[in-house]
């Protein structure tokens, strides 16, 4: 018989049970609702000494038979058969089961509760990964400090073409002295020559002629370098994008691991159950009920492991989107993708017998048709090292032509007028106009303008090897990115196959159990094996997912959000 508890009877009777560790039916975590539905209760058969059923940890409450028919209550511990909350940390949701526990009872293993990913009760809403990708470009110092330097080298190319525009400049002067400069010639009358205040106004206009090409070389250089940084700019946002793509996978990856592993958690349970079932009937040894206990205290170690792991992955998962790290992370997972416990888990013992979900595998026309020589020709237009190579060698040409600056010849023209309000025998004119043609031939600067111009060229070498390395680390990293995604392609299909064979393992090694013509060994060891297929199995799909972000990136199409 099965009997369902209500979620506010699950919160009550889950704080009262297990508050200190637990999720306790969604008190302990803000914004999620753990739901579990309620385990089933067996009737279970009587004990043979009141300290089997309850000292020994079979049940909350158990009657058993000692001696003179006296009744056993001991208290089990919580978590492992009838009457008990779900396990400490356990995503599995608080199941409870009414009436008296026995051997045979499934009530310490409630149904799962629902999982961020899928959008469980009081979940925020999942992030796909477009947004993920848009939170983490908008987060990223790198490409903020990137693109400020794209726009500093447009300006300094505005301030170079400034060079070649004519400057215009305004002054005035006023002088006062202590008293007026007077000039007699002979016995005639004093002439004053300078007055006791003098003013002057001056308004220049001046132009430097580009003869050379200097200034347009410049100008040009700058709107290169500026180019060099846009290309620049693009590494890294295609960087942050493959860290998004690995950083979400790494975040599903453990989420489907913290079920796999709370699955193995209510294996455990229900294998000790059938242990103390038999040990209670004289039937089965009390090592397999110590190894049974002992394998439900694996399992939740490796349940806080793993969720220990996930906790990992959530804060990285913030840190990379720029949100607070203690926030709840829901992610939507890949379409089509079932792994882990969503295929095994028809292989727990007393589970519905459902078909259980075809297993994610890569299509095989997706790796045939990828063409390496069409890869690598996209990646030498495509990638964003290539092409700031490329511009970095033009920069460095023209910085040849600007070293040769020291020896061209300039012409320089200004025109000039001054406006005195208050004239004198020294500026006897109020106003005056001049204009100034100036070339200059420089003919020998000690050797410097030469080194310059050696200094450029072998800057230019180096942009050209610069731009060969690049062009083979690229190759290099597209031919091995490939190789990566085939072999995890590959990697999938084993690891299917490897856990189908371990599903099926565990199922009979359990009803060799169960109907005792088996060894309890031989189910530890399925149950091991099976746990290590499916986290194979996890592993697999999401290392093939990762590398084929490597592999857009390598080629230079990363997925845009």
């Amino acid at each position: 018989m099965t009997k369902r508890t209500t979620l506010t009877q699950m919160i009550s009777l889950g704080a009262a049970l297990w508050m200190p560790t637990a999720h306790a039916a969604g008190l302990i975590t803000p914004g999620y609702v753990w739901v579990g539905a309620a385990g089933e209760a067996g009737s279970g058969a009587a004990a043979t000494a009141a300290n089997v059923a309850g000292a020994m940890g079979i049940g909350a409450t158990s009657t058993g038979t000692a001696g003179a028919g006296t009744t056993g209550a001991g208290v089990g511990t919580p978590g492992t058969s009838a009457g008990a909350i779900g396990q400490p940390g356990a995503i599995v949701g608080g199941a409870i089961a009414g009436g008296s526990a026995s051997a045979n009872a499934n009530a310490a293993n409630g149904s799962q509760g629902s999982l961020p990913s899928q959008g469980g009760t009081g979940a925020a809403p999942p992030f796909s990964m477009a947004q993920t990708i848009a939170a983490a470009l908008q987060s990223s110092a790198d490409i903020q400090t990137a693109t400020r330097n794209v726009e500093i080298d447009r300006k300094r190319g505005d301030e170079a073409s400034a060079a070649g525009r004519p400057n215009v400049a305004a002054s005035g002067t006023f002088e006062r002295f202590d008293q007026a400069t007077l000039v007699r010639i002979g016995s005639g009358p004093a002439i004053q020559v300078t007055p006791t205040h003098q003013e002057i106004l001056q308004l220049s206009i001046s132009n430097r002629f580009d003869l050379s090409g200097q200034i347009r070389a410049a100008s040009s250089q700058a709107r290169l370098q500026s180019l060099s940084d846009e290309f620049i700019l693009g590494e890294f946002r295609n960087a942050r994008i493959l860290r998004a793509q690995s950083i979400y996978f790494n975040t599903l990856r453990a989420e489907h691991q913290v079920q796999v592993a709370n699955a193995a958690l209510r294996n455990a349970k229900q294998q000790e159950s059938d242990a103390a079932k038999l040990y209670v009937g004289q039937i089965g040894a009390k090592i397999d009920l110590l190894r049974a206990q002992t394998q439900v205290a694996n399992a939740n170690q490796n349940v806080t492991a793993a969720e220990n792991s996930l906790a990992i992955a959530q804060t990285n998962y913030n840190n990379l989107t720029g949100r607070p790290l203690d926030a709840p992370v829901a992610v939507l997972d890949v379409p089509g993708v079932t792994v882990g416990d969503d295929i095994s888990v028809s292989s727990s013992v007393g589970a519905a017998a459902t078909p259980a979900p075809t297993p994610y595998s890569v299509p095989i026309g997706e790796i045939a048709a990828i063409s390496i020589p069409q890869a690598l020709q996209t990646a030498k237009t495509r990638r964003p090292e290539i092409l700031a190579a490329q511009v970095n060698i033009r920069v460095a040409e023209t910085g040849i032509k600007l070293a040769r600056a020291g020896l061209d010849p300039s012409l320089s023209l200004n025109a000039g007028g001054n406006y005195y309000p208050t004239p004198s025998f020294q500026f006897p004119r109020q106003r005056t106009l001049q204009i100034t043609a100036t070339l200059s031939i420089p003919l020998y600067d000690g050797g410097a303008t030469r080194d310059r111009v050696d200094e450029a060229r072998l800057r230019t070498e180096n942009a050209r090897t610069s731009l060969a390395s690049t062009e083979t680390d690229v190759e290099l990293d597209v031919r091995q990115s490939y190789l990566n995604q085939a072999t995890a392609a590959r990697q999938i299909d084993a690891a299917n196959a490897a856990l189908n064979s371990a599903i099926a393992a565990r199922q009979l090694a359990q009803i060799r159990y169960q109907g005792q013509v088996g060894l309890y060994l031989e189910v530890t060891d399925a149950q091991a094996a099976l746990v290590q297929a499916e986290n194979a199995q996890v592993d697999a799909v999401y290392n093939y997912l990762v590398s084929h972000a490597q592999f857009e990136n390598a080629v230079g199409t990363p997925q845009s959000p």
